[in-house]
């Protein structure tokens, strides 16, 4: 075979091999990417559902103190961010959202309370008092 023939080959199949596996590399490190920020972009959408949870549960709890329910409304908001949870979080966080909303349906049951009766439970550090705790660490963990 002829010297001249067999170096353009080589150099033509070199090029070919470089610019193969620069297309790979480049095609990998997209996808990745790609990947990355669909889940960060997951995330954040978590993140902001959990923090409207725990406000419109925080806000419920204080009214539940001082006020007893006139009708269901008074969750409705609290039920469709608990519903919208089921799309895309684990079940052990829908099981604490859950288990938080019962926690006001009963509080907004029971008879109406002073702050006097707030601020002592407050420093005694009462588990009733902190019913978002266990929702929150469920949602640390996922």
């Amino acid at each position: 075979m002829d010297t001249a023939i067999l170096s353009a080959s080589a150099g033509l199949i070199g090029s070919l091999i470089g610019g193969l596996s620069t297309f790979a590399a480049s095609w990998v490190t997209q996808h990745k990417l790609l990947g990355t920020q669909t889940r960060m972009h997951h995330v954040g959408q978590r993140q902001k559902l959990y923090s409207e949870f725990i406000i419109e549960a925080s806000r419920c709890l204080a009214e539940a103190w001082s006020h007893q329910a006139e009708g269901p409304e008074v969750i409705s908001n609290l039920y469709s961010v608990v519903e919208r949870m089921r799309l895309v979080s684990s079940s052990r966080v829908v099981k604490c959202a859950e288990e938080v909303m019962r926690g006001i349906i009963a509080a907004y049951a029971e008879p109406n309370r002073t702050f006097d009766e707030l601020r002592r439970r407050v420093q005694a550090r009462s588990e009733e008092y902190d019913q978002l705790r266990e929702f929150t660490e469920a949602c640390r963990q996922e």
